[in-house]
């Protein structure tokens, strides 16, 4: 008993402080942004002054653009979710982003979205599977459209990441790249060819349980065949559905575009003349570079890249200010939006049709 409670009185709280770390350094960097010489207030001083033109309604379009992209959001999960469970309401796939938004915000490489979404799901009156059949199949059309925006990015504008980037910037722009590639062999390995994939990370599995990385083996091996049962499962009845396929490929297009336009209309703003492409491309760089650090919305690594990335375009007067109305309208602002919708909803049944639907499967609604 007393070993016990030596035990837990040196249990040591890792994940309040790791917490305590990311919030501290979160502050720090917004007070950096809005205080510093060329921050925010110094700004605003200048346009209130009129030393400096600002037009706010290319920020509203700003904001509205991010908008779009959480409305299309919520829009691809429910055309997912009624191809599974007929009935369904618009607000059950709402309320799933809401809570993704949120808990992709506020975790490490966003993995907490994902899981709260199903939960909200479920509690929402939404089979468990079938929640997470939606979400892989929406996985799976993000990836690979992000993965068609990376390669037009990186193609069109390779040689601007040669010759105006530093050795470690290109370096962590092409990593960013290949490890958008790696995640689509991966991702059509597990799409098509369930075995191999089995079998590849069975012999992972068993190799980390020999340097005693992993425990139970087995378990977790059962555990991520699951997964791939129902990921194969997924894929196929989305490309059975050519009509939904057209549609939601080309919605998340537009939703990606919605997204990565926000620095174009900060640039309009300060009247900056900018190429709306090679603003695209940039956006799609800061994206690869963010994406490679394993914190919270990619905090340091987010803010850094664009600093590098749009350097041709804000000025030092301007940037740290365009840094601090990009994060807010794409990441601090989308934290304060969704909290709200964070608390899990009360559990609420789905009235289903009184017909052989119900009971039918997947309907192919487009």
């Amino acid at each position: 008993m007393k070993q016990q409670e030596k035990g837990k009185r040196l249990h040591f709280p890792w994940k309040i402080i790791f917490n305590t770390i990311i919030i501290g350094f979160t502050v720090v960097l917004i007070g950096y942004f809005v205080f510093s010489e060329g921050g925010f207030i110094d700004l605003v001083n200048k346009i209130s002054s009129g030393k400096m033109h600002f037009n706010i309604m290319w920020l509203i379009t700003a904001v509205l653009a991010h908008l779009l992209n959480i409305a299309i959001d919520a829009t691809i999960i429910y055309l997912f979710l009624r191809q599974n469970t007929p009935g369904v309401k618009p607000k059950v796939a709402f309320f799933a982003s809401m809570v993704g938004q949120f808990f992709c915000a506020v975790t490490p490489s966003s993995t907490g979205g994902q899981p709260m979404q199903i939960l909200t799901m479920s509690r929402m009156g939404v089979k468990a599977s079938n929640a997470t059949s939606a979400l892989v199949q929406k996985f799976l059309v993000w990836q690979f459209t992000l993965a068609v925006y990376c390669i037009i990015s990186v193609t069109a504008g390779f040689r601007f990441i040669i010759e105006k980037l530093d050795p470690t910037m290109w370096t962590l722009t092409i990593i960013g790249f290949l490890a958008q590639i790696v995640m689509i062999i991966a991702l059509l390995l597990a799409s098509f060819n369930k075995n191999i994939t089995i079998k590849f990370i069975d012999g992972i599995y068993r190799f980390l349980a020999k340097l005693h990385i992993l425990k139970d083996v087995e378990k977790s091996i059962a555990s991520i065949n699951a997964a791939l049962e129902n990921f194969h499962n997924s894929n196929k009845e989305l490309n059975q559905n050519k009509s939904l396929l057209v549609k939601v490929y080309s919605i998340t297009f537009v939703q990606m575009t919605a997204l990565f336009l926000v620095p174009f209309c900060i640039a309009q703003a300060f009247n900056i003349q900018c190429d709306i492409f090679q603003m695209l491309f940039a956006q799609s760089y800061v994206n690869m570079v963010s994406s490679l650090m394993p914190l919270p919305g990619g905090s340091g690594a987010a803010e850094y890249s664009f600093g590098v990335f749009f350097s041709s375009y804000f000025t030092a007067e301007t940037m740290k200010t365009a840094i601090l109305l990009w994060r807010t309208i794409t990441y601090y602002g989308t934290i304060a939006v969704s909290m709200p919708f964070a608390q899990i909803h009360a559990k609420e049944e789905i009235p289903l049709p009184e017909t052989s639907e119900a009971t039918a499967g997947p309907k192919n609604n487009s």
